[in-house]
């Protein structure tokens, strides 16, 4: 078999596998959603959430959507998104700010736990995602509404164009067209992903922001791993750092640097294509999170660095499994 034959079986593969891994995520959030829309719970939450969610510029419906996002993921929240599109304004801006949101802070009992296997606060980082991602919305919400900025619908390729007629023969028929896009939408995503891959464009990318962490206080042990996880994934780079620490080849503090890097800045290739394919734009899910990572970072290391042992102790503590090492 050819090389770009191999490439392409890979890619496929891959796409299917990681197909079926979002249909058990996505389909039962669907079901569930659609129960809640019918039986009024969602008319309940968005009253009860509206004044939260107002603060940030977004739709009072939005906040399941968040609450799915935070505790369960991107397509656990793009699941329960495309049953309140007909019930909402979704505005290109909103959508910004709502996805912008949940790229910085999503799974988080799942990911913030790989943080605390590097040895960070488990605390401690899941609130500085979701400091971060209210405040950036925040931001975002002002410049948007000041400069009266993408406040045109939406657009979300997910949605089925599809009549429906309130049954739940017509709402069976909707998601089914939209999860089958989904499987094309992954696909082209998963190629793009390859490209970039063997085209260097990836390992470009690493090299040019690499000394960007330098100033942020991270080690240049920890900048390479760093970069992987920002570009991505939290879940890829944070297992490459955890593995560092177990063979004890990072400094503590740029550990915690890096890990916190990471929870604001990951998977900033996919997770933003994703959620561009949901209505998103540049600004906010790339550039907006990016530029406020960086000039959070940037005091964050300056604190961190200056801190006596004792007082780290409160946001990181050594691994049980790098002490056992030190031990034996």
């Amino acid at each position: 078999m050819s090389t770009a034959l191999k490439v392409a079986r890979d890619v496929v593969l891959e796409s299917i596998s990681l197909y079926w891994v979002l249909l058990k995520v996505m389909v039962p959030v669907m079901i569930l959603v659609e129960f809640a829309i019918r039986l009024g719970i969602v008319e309940w939450v968005s009253w009860l959430c509206a004044p939260v969610m107002e603060l940030v510029g977004l739709p009072a419906e939005t906040a399941v959507v968040l609450a799915t996002g935070l505790l369960v993921g991107i397509y656990g929240a793009a699941a329960a998104l495309l049953p309140l599109l007909d019930t909402m304004e979704y505005s290109i801006a909103s959508a910004t700010i709502l996805w912008t949101m949940l790229v910085i802070a999503h799974g988080l009992p799942v990911e913030q736990r790989i943080a605390q296997k590097a040895g960070c606060s488990f605390f401690f980082t899941s609130m500085l995602r979701l400091v971060s991602a209210f405040v950036l919305a925040g931001i975002l919400n002002a410049i948007y509404t000041g400069f009266d900025f993408l406040q045109e619908p939406a657009q979300v390729i997910w949605a089925a164009e599809v009549q429906s007629d309130g049954s739940w023969l017509s709402w069976g028929i909707n998601n089914a067209v939209s999860l089958f896009w989904v499987f094309w939408i992954i696909l082209a995503l998963m190629v793009l992903l390859k490209i970039l891959e063997i085209t260097g464009i990836t390992n470009l990318l690493t090299k040019l922001l690499a000394p960007t962490l330098r100033i942020m206080g991270i080690g240049p042990n920890a900048a390479p791993l760093t970069m992987i996880g920002a570009l991505l994934g939290l879940s890829f780079g944070g297992g490459l750092i955890i593995r560092e620490v177990e063979k004890d080849h990072l400094k503590p503090k740029s550990i915690f640097l890096a890990i916190c890097f990471m929870c604001l800045s990951h998977s900033l290739i996919e997770d933003t294509l994703i959620v561009m394919t949901l209505g998103a734009d540049w600004t906010g899910v790339l550039l907006g999170r990016i530029v406020f990572s960086v000039l959070l970072m940037i005091p964050l290391g300056y604190v961190v660095l200056r801190m006596n042992e004792k007082q780290f102790r409160w946001f990181y503590s050594t691994p049980v499994s790098v002490k056992a090492s030190k031990g034996s």
